[in-house]
C-alpha cells in the first residue's frame, strides 16, 4: 500500500520561487497569488486542492510564471477538495494565467473577471512597471507552462458575465506555453481568453456549464487539436455554445481586433439534438469579432453557426473565417444562421467555403462521440473528415500549425487518440489520496539531506467513513502521539487525542459531513492527513 500523502494549507500568497513536490496534498485556502516575478514549480503527479466555502483558486500574476509539466502517467490535477462521488461544478475557483500581452480594452489594461479588482488582478500591457508605468505590452511575454495538466470542478460567479473560469487566460502571451490541458465539469466556460496572444494544442473542455471556448478583448493565438463534449441535459441559462467569441462586450471597433485562428476542433453537444433548451450554437460569432475556425467539426447544437452583427458579417464577407468544417444539426435552416438576416453571408458560408453538411453523426461518422464515460470522437473510416482537410487557408500557413489530412481534433482510429492516459472522464469519483498517477506506478518522492529524512506515517481507514476510523501509526519518537482532527475549511477543531507509535488506534469523531484534517505529532514529526466524513 503506498502511503498517503501529506496535506498542505496554502494561506499565503507565493512570493519567491516555490516547489510544490507530489507527496502533499496543497489545499488553496483562498485566493493565492503568484506574485513578485516569483516562479511556481509544480512535480508531476502532485494534487492541488481548492477550498469549497472560501473558493480557493491559484491567480499567476504578470510577471509571475507557473511551470506546471506533467506527464502522461502523472498529470497534474487542480480539483474539489470534496471525497469521490461528492464533487461537482463550482466546488472551487479556478486556474487564472495574468500577462503582459496586449489586449483591445482603452489603455491596454483591466482587471480579470470573477475576481474583486486589485492590483494584482490586472493584465495587459498597460500600467506596466516595466516601463515606468506606461504602456509597454509584450506579446511574448511568457507566464510559464502547463503541460498535462487536470483542472477539475472550478468556476465561481461574482455577478452575471464576471464569472471565474476553468481556465482564464488575461494578456498571456505566445511565450507562454499550454498542451495537453483537461477542463472537467466547469460551472462557467471551460477556457476564456481575454486578449494575449498565448498558443494551445491538444485541449479537452469536457461537461462545462456555459462556453467551452470563449475569445475576448482582442485575444489573436492560434489553437490546434481541440475537443470538447458536453452533457446534452446539462447547459447554463445565459445559453451554452461550444464556440463564442466578441471583441469586446460592447462589440466595438477597438485593437488589436480579436482575431484568434482555431484548426482541428471537435465541437460535441453530446447528442445529435442536445435535450436541454439552453444549448445554443456550435460557434457564436459576434460583437465585430474577426475569428477564424477551419476544418472542424461543429455537431448536436440547435444551431451550428450564428455569425451575429452587422459588422461581424461584413468581416466574413471580406474574409470568410469559417471554412473547410463539418457542421451537424438536426435542421438545415440552421447550420448557417446570421442577424440581422443577411443572404450574402448564408450564402458564402453554404456554399462558396468548402463547408460540409449534415443532420447528425450519421453523416459526420464518428466513432462514438456521445459516450460521456468513454468517448470516442474520432473518424470512422468512411467518414466525410477524413481526406478533406485544407491548410491553405492564409492563416494555417503559419509553420507553427501541423498540417494533417484530417477534419476535427482526432485521425482515425484509437492508437492516434492523444487523449491517452492522462485525460479523465469519471473525476467525479476518482480518489486522489495517493495523489495523481494514471499508470499506477510508485509516486516520486522527493530526496531530502540524510539529516532531514522521517520515517513518520500513518494510514486511515476507510476513508471515506462516518467518524469512526483506525488510524495506523509508524516511525515516530515516543510510544504515542498526538492526534488532533480539524475542519479543513473552517480550522474548527472535533478532536484532540492520543494514538499509539507502531499500532492502530480507533478513533470516534462527532463531527457534520466534511473535509477535514488528521494531524499527528510526536513533538518533533508532525505529518497530516486527508479524511472524509459522510454520516
Amino acid at each position: 500500500m503506498r502511503a498517503q500523502l501529506i496535506i498542505k494549507k496554502i494561506t499565503k500568497n507565493v512570493t519567491t520561487n516555490t516547489t510544490w513536490h507530489a507527496n502533499t496534498i496543497y489545499f488553496l485556502k483562498d485566493k493565492i497569488y503568484v506574485t513578485n516575478n516569483a516562479t511556481l514549480t509544480i512535480e508531476p503527479g502532485t494534487v492541488i486542492e481548492g477550498d469549497t466555502a472560501k473558493k480557493g483558486s491559484l491567480i499567476v500574476t504578470r510577471g509571475a510564471k507557473i511551470q506546471a509539466v506533467g506527464t502522461p502517467c502523472q498529470p497534474i490535477v487542480f480539483t474539489s477538495s470534496k471525497g469521490p462521488g461528492h464533487r461537482k461544478r463550482g466546488d472551487w475557483g479556478g486556474l487564472i494565467l495574468l500577462g503582459y500581452a496586449q489586449i483591445n480594452p482603452p489603455g491596454d489594461t483591466a482587471h480579470i473577471e470573477g475576481i474583486d479588482p486589485i492590483p494584482e488582478t490586472l493584465y495587459g500591457g498597460g500600467k506596466n512597471p516595466n516601463c515606468g508605468g506606461g504602456d509597454c505590452p509584450n506579446n511574448s511575454d511568457n507566464s510559464g507552462t502547463l503541460q498535462y495538466v487536470r483542472v477539475e470542478f472550478a468556476g465561481v460567479a461574482l455577478a452575471p458575465n464576471n464569472e471565474i473560469n476553468g481556465l482564464t487566460m488575461g494578456g498571456v502571451g505566445n511565450g507562454t506555453t499550454i498542451d495537453h490541458v483537461q477542463v472537467s465539469f466547469s460551472n462557467d466556460d471551460s477556457y476564456e481568453w481575454f486578449g494575449g496572444s498565448v498558443n494551445t494544442k491538444y485541449l479537452i473542455a469536457f461537461r462545462g456549464i456555459d462556453d467551452d471556448f470563449d475569445t475576448d478583448n482582442g485575444y489573436s493565438g492560434k489553437n490546434q487539436f481541440l475537443f470538447g463534449l458536453r452533457d446534452p441535459a446539462v447547459a447554463d441559462i445565459s445559453g451554452s455554445n461550444g464556440f463564442e467569441s466578441d471583441n469586446d462586450a460592447a462589440g466595438s471597433t477597438n485593437l488589436p481586433q480579436t482575431k484568434a485562428v482555431f484548426s482541428n476542433v471537435t465541437i460535441d453537444a453530446g447528442s445529435d439534438s442536445a435535450t436541454n433548451l439552453n444549448f445554443r450554437r456550435g460557434a457564436h460569432i459576434r460583437r465585430n469579432s474577426h475569428e477564424y475556425v477551419y476544418n472542424s467539426i461543429l455537431m448536436g447544437y440547435p444551431v451550428g453557426v450564428l455569425i451575429d452583427g452587422s459588422n461581424t458579417e461584413t468581416n466574413v464577407l471580406a474574409d470568410t473565417m469559417f471554412a473547410s468544417n463539418i457542421v451537424a444539426a438536426t435542421q438545415s435552416v440552421n447550420w448557417i444562421t446570421t442577424t440581422p438576416v443577411n443572404a450574402s453571408v448564408d450564402d458564402l458560408l453554404r456554399n462558396h467555403s468548402g463547408n460540409q453538411f449534415y443532420t447528425g453523426n450519421a453523416g459526420v461518422k464518428l466513432q462514438a462521440p456521445y459516450s460521456l464515460g468513454n468517448p470516442k470522437p474520432w473518424p470512422q473510416s468512411t467518414s466525410p473528415a477524413l481526406g478533406s482537410a485544407n491548410f491553405h487557408h492564409a492563416p494555417l500557413t503559419d509553420a507553427w500549425f501541423t498540417p494533417v489530412t484530417y477534419k476535427g481534433a482526432f485521425n482515425s482510429g484509437a492508437g492516434n487518440s492523444w487523449m491517452t492516459t492522462w485525460s479523465n472522464f469519471a473525476p467525479i469519483n476518482t480518489d486522489y489520496s495517493n495523489g495523481s498517477n494514471q499508470c499506477l506506478q510508485p509516486l516520486h518522492v522527493v530526496e531530502q539531506p540524510i539529516a532531514n529524512i522521517s520515517n513518520a506515517d500513518a494510514l486511515i481507514s476507510p476513508n471515506p467513513n462516518k467518524g469512526s476510523f483506525n488510524i495506523e501509526v509508524s516511525g515516530f519518537n515516543t510510544n504515542s502521539v498526538n492526534v488532533r482532527v480539524a475542519d479543513l475549511n473552517t480550522g474548527k477543531v472535533y478532536f484532540v487525542g492520543k494514538a499509539s507509535n507502531n499500532s492502530a488506534t480507533r478513533i470516534n469523531v462527532q463531527a457534520p459531513n466534511g473535509n477535514y484534517a488528521v494531524e499527528i505529532t510526536d513533538g518533533k514529526n508532525t505529518i497530516s492527513r486527508k479524511i472524509t466524513i459522510l454520516n
